[in-house]
């Protein structure tokens, strides 16, 4: 079984469900576009219908399969292979819980896409009003990386996490402060 499509044809759920109920050996692939117009390559590796590993970019496992979860512009193939080559670091994700973690990507997602300034808007830090502030590591990582000037989507390019996260991350600090959103201030060619 070869399958090849679109996610405006074919939702996620009904591709992995078509796998599952065939209980396929192979290798769906995804090239997609996330919400904030990146491009993305999702590889999903299938072994008797299961998913054995995700992996987009350096991300893998769930994390892999939440940047799948919230695209929806792209296309897909689906490869049958006899098993799986020695190289495919396995990590299997059951299937009610990648169905469980794809509804969480897009509800979060759909929220944050709500209360987030749009992508042409430019990103600083800022002092909070407070003495001190906690952050967490992984608010810490994300301004480390920021430069005044950075959008969101350079925000999302630059750090490690996925889309949602980075995200979500941004909104958390932009509400206690360290990070603020302010017009985009256009680069002049010298």
């Amino acid at each position: 079984m070869e399958l090849r499509g679109t996610l405006r044809d074919f939702s996620l759920e009904a591709i992995l469900g078509l796998i599952r109920n065939g209980h396929k050996t192979g290798t769906l692939r995804l090239a997609v576009t996330t919400p904030v117009a990146m491009l993305r390559r999702v590889d999903l590796s299938f072994l008797g219908g299961e998913i054995a590993s995700v992996q987009c970019g350096s991300l893998r496992g769930l994390d892999a399969l939440r940047e799948a979860a919230i695209c929806v512009e792209g296309s897909f193939e689906f490869s049958v292979d006899s098993a799986l080559s020695p190289q495919d670091e396995t990590v299997p994700v059951a299937m009610e819980v990648a169905l469980a973690t794809i509804d969480g990507a897009r509800n979060a997602m759909k929220s944050l896409g709500a209360t987030l300034p749009a992508a042409g808007v430019a990103f600083s830090h800022a002092v909070p009003a407070d003495d001190t502030i906690h952050i967490s590591v992984e608010e810490f990582r994300l301004l480390a990386i920021t430069r005044d000037g950075m959008t969101l989507n350079d925000l999302i390019a630059t750090n490690t996490a996925p889309t949602v996260d980075s995200m979500r991350i941004a909104q958390q600090l932009m509400e206690r402060g360290p990070l603020v959103a302010g017009p985009a201030v256009p680069t002049v060619d010298q």
